[in-house]
């Protein structure tokens, strides 16, 4: 070591350079250059310098034998150009955490399905996987069944989150298994959908179907379980098959199938062509209070079927209830809550749905409205409920206004007239009113 605690080598390095810079062979710049740069191990390691002109700091700590080096030029890693020294901003202090309240929620992606051969179910859960996807909540629809059967492969496969389902089907699985109610709880009803025989116009009433071929649609369907239930229910017992639509449909033109059952049918091109050679008629299921423990009473006009209703007729028929459920969610699990932050989304964006380019039926649906069973409440799922909970306002005497129009008209013979639905309408307007 030299005087000042410097390496001897240091010393002798220095005297060389400057001796050398006196007599002219080296610019004096090029030797107070190196010479900061070796005395970097030294006293200014430990001071904070300023870095010298067109010089630049190492950002990590870089050595040369056994020297570490604090500057480099600035033309290193150019490939050769002198790069343009660009002044550092001071260190942008970090940013504060949102608040709570406006924390977006931790949404997990979903899936919604829909049985492929209910045509309006179908464009319902479209309409939901891009509504909420548009607000935050990432999703997609799908198509699968939704029988009893297919809905249990769902929840053993994780596939789906929510699923748009016929009340039949939920009845069907709580029979075989009374925890099911639990294990799937509703988020919301949804309008009923209409069950619609089509036959040829020979066949009158639905008892004339007794042991002939009835097409209930694919096997493992919503139809098939609510066709055949229907039939259970009116103690008629006929020959079923099963097919997709347009092949049942080319069937019954052959003369192959005396009828087919349709559900949720609204929009399917393949029943809109069909009939137009007035040989086929939508058969008429009478209304009775047998029927008003599982279905709404329905009609079928010649503006829903102009090929198969004539426009003196208005066909009555039943609509099976339908629900928005939660797959796999029992009270207080995870998933649950996940599938909870995701129906308060669906809550709180609704009035979306009620836009011209979505399907109408969004606009008859009671988010408030309770799912009853023949033997028994299912439960909804608790952040919705908890959600309707909270907004709960005055409007109870609307509401009460509302229920007593809607009993009056569903005791009424024949189910709703034209100015009952307007009257229900109204009735349902003000109470949404005064809900929002």
């Amino acid at each position: 070591m030299g005087l000042g605690g410097r390496p001897k080598f240091l010393s002798f390095v220095l005297g060389k350079l400057w001796r050398a810079a006196q007599r002219g062979a080296v610019p004096v710049a090029v030797a107070l250059g190196v010479g900061l740069l070796l005395a970097g191990e030294g006293r200014l390691a430990a001071d904070t310098p300023t870095t010298p002109a067109r010089m630049v700091q190492y950002t990590h700590p870089v050595y040369h034998n056994g020297v570490r080096v604090l500057w480099h030029g600035a033309w290193r890693g150019t490939q050769g150009k002198v790069a343009r020294l660009i002044p550092q901003p001071a260190p942008a202090k970090p940013a504060a955490a949102p608040s709570p309240a406006t924390q977006p929620p931790n949404l997990k992606e979903f899936s919604i399905l829909a049985d492929p051969g209910d045509v309006r179910a179908s464009r319902m859960a479209k309409d939901f996987a891009a509504i909420m996807s548009a607000n935050g909540a990432a999703g997609r629809a799908i198509v699968g069944s939704t029988s009893p059967n297919g809905l249990g492969k769902i929840a053993k496969t994780d596939l789906a989150d929510f699923a748009i389902v016929s009340l039949d089907s939920l009845l069907f699985s709580a029979k075989g298994d009374p925890e099911w109610m639990k294990r799937d709880p509703f988020v919301s009803r949804l309008a009923p959908e209409a069950l619609e025989v089509i036959a040829p116009r020979e066949i009158k009433s639905i008892g004339d179907l007794q042991g002939r071929a009835v097409s209930f649609g694919d096997l493992d369907s919503a139809t098939s379980i609510s066709g055949r239930m229907l039939f259970s229910r009116l103690g008629v017992t006929p020959n079923q098959t099963n097919e997709p639509l347009p092949e049942a449909l080319d069937a019954l033109a052959a003369g192959k199938r005396d009828a087919v059952v349709v559900l949720g049918a609204e929009g399917s091109r393949a029943l809109d062509e069909f009939g137009d050679d007035g040989r086929f008629h939508v058969v008429s299921i009478p209304w009775s209070a047998t029927l008003g423990a599982v279905y709404a009473p329905a009609r079928v006009t010649t503006s829903d079927r102009p090929n198969l209703v004539r426009a003196t007729e208005a066909v009555e028929t039943v609509a099976e209830p339908m629900a928005l459920v939660a797959l796999d969610a029992p009270p207080e699990s995870q998933r649950a809550d996940a599938l909870g932050r995701l129906a308060r989304v669906f809550f709180d964006n609704y009035d979306n749905f009620l836009s011209d380019d979505h399907d109408s039926h969004w606009r008859d649906v009671n988010l408030a409205a309770d799912a009853s069973w023949p033997f028994g409440p299912w439960p909804r799922l608790a952040a919705a409920q908890g959600w309707l909970d909270a907004k709960k306002t005055s409007a109870d005497s609307s509401l009460d206004a509302f229920r007593a129009s809607a009993k009056s008209v569903a005791d009424s013979a024949g189910g709703p007239g034209a100015a009952d639905s307007d009257r229900l309408y109204d009735s349902l307007t003000r109470w949404r009113g005064l809900m929002q």
